[in-house]
């Protein structure tokens, strides 16, 4: 038997969230429930899915590129 259930994109990632260990299990989670369609987007993000694409490595993320080579300002 399959629910359907509508609801907003804010409450699949507030329902998520609150099972998640963190913010990447988050994205993760949610990517995969509208890429596998298990959730379908409406309005003007129908059909949509999300681009996946590998993170960035964390120190890349923080903005501490000193440990990753040499880094000039302008």
């Amino acid at each position: 038997m399959t629910l359907r259930r509508t609801c907003t994109l804010l409450e699949v990632v507030q329902a998520v969230t609150e099972a998640a260990r963190n913010d990447e299990e988050v994205v993760a989670t949610v990517t995969y429930l509208i890429n596998s369609g298990r959730v379908r987007l409406c309005g003007t993000f129908a059909g949509a899915k999300i681009a996946v694409r590998p993170p960035l490595p964390s120190f890349l993320a923080r903005g501490d590129v000193s440990s990753y080579g040499e880094a000039t300002l302008d």
